[in-house]
């Protein structure tokens, strides 16, 4: 059997790993430029789609403003047009009419803004009549009545829903039965 001669590793000179040490810092370099332009960028692109967003929420909600404008501007033509009632508090049949009228428009004012309200999927909660529920409805009462117990008797302040989500509770009277 001949013996097998070991290679033999050199062993690397100053000179050499100096300058492999200079690639390598250079590398690094590189890579930490790189990391912080990224990273830079990358910042950047967050403030812009921020900016963005809030600049698309602002035009809609400016857009959906402007569905109140018509609104808005039959409200100023009824204030205009309030019916007067004589000083001696007797009311003719031409007064009544002109009072039922007014408030006519008044209702249908109320119909444009509800209508509206529920393109932006803004509903009012129903209460009068409707069994008591306490997701939907705040009791600030309950009393005696002919309808059986937990049914609303009577709305004290609206309430609303956006997209089946409560935003304002309906404040209600309740039946005790």
């Amino acid at each position: 059997m001949s013996a097998k001669k070991k290679p033999q590793h050199r062993q690397p000179t100053k000179d050499q790993l100096e300058k492999e040490l200079a690639q390598l810092r250079h590398a690094l370099e590189i890579s930490e430029e790189s990391r912080t332009r990224l990273a830079s960028d990358y910042a950047n692109l967050e403030r812009r789609i921020e900016q963005e967003k809030a600049e698309i929420s602002q035009r809609a909600g400016a857009q959906w403003l402007a569905k109140l404008f018509p609104i808005m501007d039959n409200f100023y033509r009824a204030a205009t047009h309030a019916p007067t009632i004589s000083a001696d508090g007797v009311l003719d049949e031409d007064e009544l009419g002109r009072i039922h009228r007014y408030f006519v428009g008044l209702k249908q004012i109320e119909k444009q803004l509800e209508e509206t309200l529920a393109q932006a999927g803004l509903t009012r909660i129903k209460t009068k009549g409707e069994h008591f529920d306490a997701n939907l409805h705040e009791a600030i009462s309950y009393e005696p009545s002919d309808l059986p117990a937990e049914t609303i008797i009577d709305e004290v302040e609206g309430g609303w829903l956006l997209n089946d989500t409560v935003l304002k509770p309906a404040k209600v009277r309740v039946s005790k039965g």
